[in-house]
């Protein structure tokens, strides 16, 4: 198995491409995981309703339904298992593995441009923090410099009147 790197970025990478991967799932598994308890909530009202639904039904008849259910998909099951075109089946495999090979592969390279993307952001965030107490430091140095004389007079409160 061979890693592609098709991005234009591959020559400007601190890491190899599957770390970029890593921290691209990374990323995407954090934005979906925002989404759980809202997902949670949902599914809570929908268990409910489930379950005041099956609360009114009537097992016997559900169960003969499926007992009949079950007796038709088996005779259809054995209708088709003589219908079976096996060469036909395996050209649909070898088809169906080449797409989802590509899209694999689509989807890697994808990985790794959003991993790129988040890695860049994470260092832009960490460099703007580390020069913005620089920043102010250089300012406090530039203040103490300034000699005694050139700095304003404070203003003296006015004399009271005798």
């Amino acid at each position: 198995m061979t890693m592609t790197q098709t991005s234009s970025k591959s020559e400007d990478r601190t890491y190899p491409s599957a770390f970029y991967a890593a921290a691209g799932v990374g990323e995407m598994a954090y934005e979906q995981l925002r989404k759980l308890p809202e997902l949670a909530d949902k599914l809570r009202v929908k268990a409910s309703e489930l379950a005041d639904q099956a609360s009114a039904t009537d097992v016997p008849q559900w169960k003969a339904k499926a007992n009949e259910y079950g007796a038709f998909a088996t005779s259809k099951a054995a209708e088709f298992t003589s219908k079976v075109d096996a060469a036909g089946i395996r050209d649909s495999i070898v088809a169906g593995t080449q797409t989802a090979a590509e899209k694999a592969s689509k989807l890697y390279d994808a990985l790794v441009a959003r991993g790129e993307q988040a890695f860049a952001e994470q260092q832009a965030d960490a460099k703007a923090a580390a020069e913005q107490p620089a920043a102010t430091a250089t300012a406090e140095a530039k203040a103490e410099d300034v000699p005694p004389a050139a700095k304003p007079a404070a203003k003296k409160p006015p004399r009271a009147a005798k």
